[in-house]
């Protein structure tokens, strides 16, 4: 069983668990209602608890276990990780309780937390290789949440007019979270597909043609960046198709530089799969925005649902199984990855068809939520012992020199641009 310091050390233990159940109190709020069981539903509360919630909790589970072994500095201290849980606990609460004000400022509270912490790493960092050049979509991400949320309080406070609101939802839900796809997506899954990757610093050349490689790098992602946050202030502006066409184009060009989605993966490993044709589904959800913008939510759903989520779970499986010295199941066929599919494609196909279907909109919403449930239970009862399994201090040092031979090459053979 593990201690407090495995969760210090690796906390995706602690987030991931909390992270896939906020996810299931947030989905089952639509089931809920199409059951007849409550009265009233809540759109801003579902989508809050699934990004700040749900979302959240993988991405600052991966995040604080990853970041400090990328600096080769020291793991979350017990006063990180208790402020960390403090306000990844409270927003939910405030959500419920209907204070979206304040559930918006814990929200922020938690992403310049993220600032700190990841500030404090790199700054005192004993790494000779810097962060990949990927990774600037992290503090994009952050940066779009930071405004994004602000902007949200603003406007729900009266202080802005609703302009503010409408720039500023999309921006703390979708541009938080695809950038965040682009930065550790973009890094990680051309790793895991077996791909011919763009080295983090590239070997046979000298070291002023790799900083040179490097800055050229940052140069275009930091460009793409400013489209992307540009996007959407063309959605606040009221220009919708132009705004998710230039979202898609920025995600499907960044996407096809570094991952090459569009070609199968080499790795017959079911989570790798999962992987790509989550890759596959975001893209098609924002460029299914941009054409169909009558059902333009459902799109997003189609975002939501069949692409963060579906990644999430395999990048999940992936994080927990390595973790606890079992990453070699990963190469074999494992019944959740095959149950999260199923239900995650059950859970797209009824929400499409609620689009399709308006005199059986709610039911449809219910049977959604109910597919997406099965995954998340299922999950969640499969990772739990795996999360709880305490490892050997020579175990841990083994499987983290496995999983980054794996995910990370700084000895490549020729540069790449």
């Amino acid at each position: 069983m593990i201690g407090w310091a495995d969760a210090r050390r690796e906390p995706f233990r602690i987030f991931f668990p909390l992270g896939t159940l906020l996810g299931l109190v947030g989905i089952t709020h639509w089931l809920v209602y199409a059951l007849g069981w409550a009265g009233a539903y809540s759109g801003f509360f579902h989508a809050g608890i699934q990004v700040g919630g749900y979302m959240l909790g993988f991405i600052l589970g991966f995040l604080l276990t990853a970041l400090p072994r990328f600096a080769g500095t020291a793991p979350a201290s017990s006063a990180e990780l208790t402020v960390f849980l403090a306000l990844f606990l409270t927003h939910p609460v405030l959500l419920a309780l209907g204070q979206w004000i304040a559930a918006e400022a814990a929200f922020i509270g938690l992403l310049l937390l993220l600032v700190v912490f990841a500030g404090r790493r790199f700054a005192t960092r004993r790494a000779t290789v810097g962060p990949p050049p990927e990774f600037i979509w992290i503090g994009l991400g952050v940066l779009h949440g930071l405004l994004g949320a602000g902007l949200l309080m603003l406007g729900q406070a009266g202080v802005l007019p609703v302009w503010a609101l409408a720039v500023g939802r999309p921006m703390a839900q979708q541009g938080f979270l695809l950038s965040i796809v682009l930065g550790v997506g973009g890094f990680m899954a051309p790793r895991l597909m077996g791909r011919d990757f763009l080295h983090i610093s590239p070997a046979g050349v000298s070291a002023r043609e790799a900083r040179r490689v490097r800055r050229r790098r940052l140069t275009l992602h930091a460009l793409a960046g400013g489209l992307l946050f540009g996007s959407f202030l063309l959605e606040g502006a009221g220009a919708i198709p132009a705004a998710y066409g230039l979202r898609a184009a920025v995600v499907t060009g960044e996407l096809a530089w570094t991952t090459q989605f569009y070609r199968p993966p080499a790795v017959p490993d079911r989570y790798v799969q999962l992987v790509c044709i989550s890759l596959w589904v975001i893209v098609c959800g924002l460029w299914g925005a941009a054409l169909l913008v009558r059902h333009r939510v459902a799109m997003l759903h189609l975002m939501f649902l069949g692409g963060f989520s579906l990644m999430a779970f395999a990048v999940g499986t992936m994080v927990v199984l390595s973790h606890a010295g079992a990453g070699e199941r990963l190469r074999r066929p494992l019944w959740v990855l095959n149950v999260v599919g199923l239900g995650i494609a059950g859970a797209v196909a009824a929400r499409l068809a609620a689009e399709l279907l308006p005199a059986w909109f709610f039911p449809f919403l219910g049977l959604a939520a109910a597919c997406w449930s099965l995954a998340g239970l299922s999950w969640l009862g499969f990772a739990l012992p795996y999360v709880v399994r305490s490892v050997p201090p020579e175990t841990f040092a083994r499987v983290h020199d496995a999983v980054k031979r794996q995910v990370m090459d700084i000895s490549a053979s020729r540069p790449h641009g």
